[in-house]
């Protein structure tokens, strides 16, 4: 009864409070952010279901989520939450990238190369995204096409691959 009526004065709260009075999600987002960053991903994930509930349809929400439960090891959580972030919003090439990472982490090699290609395909100045795509060609033994991007991502400043060139190229 009291459960029951606590979520009766909840739900009245919010139908009658001041038009002022607005769920604010970007702290939800800035202190996941921030608790992400200082490793306490459990935390992070917190803040961002609270964004996420109440914003539903904020791309940037699962985004991070996503990150986190990448972080946090669950690579199959954060490609669904990757990918509902492209569903909202199809033209974040960062989004492609992380969830090509996340797919490539769980063995999916194909899928994370075709995220790849989208990410390059929607940013071609990406050169992380030549380099991750480097690394999964290596993965597949398809070390030519590896090289090539990991020349490319060379020549876009990204020097993560250097020891890759000079080891397989």
């Amino acid at each position: 009864m009291i459960r029951f009526a606590f979520a009766i004065l909840t739900g009245c709260l919010f139908l009658f409070a001041r038009p002022g009075f607005t769920i604010d999600v970007s702290s939800y987002l800035r202190d996941g952010v921030e608790l992400s960053q200082s490793g306490n991903y459990r935390a992070a994930l917190v803040q961002f279901n609270q964004a996420i509930e109440f914003e539903p349809s904020n791309a940037l929400a699962y985004q991070y989520r996503g990150v986190a439960k990448a972080k946090y090891g669950d690579f199959e959580g954060s490609v669904i939450d990757y990918s509902k972030s492209i569903e909202i919003d199809p033209n974040n090439s960062a989004t492609y990238g992380s969830r090509g990472i996340a797919k490539a982490r769980i063995g999916d090699l194909a899928g994370a190369i075709l995220d790849f290609d989208v990410a390059i395909q929607l940013d071609p100045d990406d050169g992380n995204a030549y380099f991750n795509r480097g690394m999964a060609m290596e993965m597949t033994k398809d070390l030519q096409r590896a090289c090539l991007d990991w020349n490319h991502a060379l020549e876009l400043g990204n020097q993560s691959s250097l020891p890759f060139k000079r080891k397989y190229c």
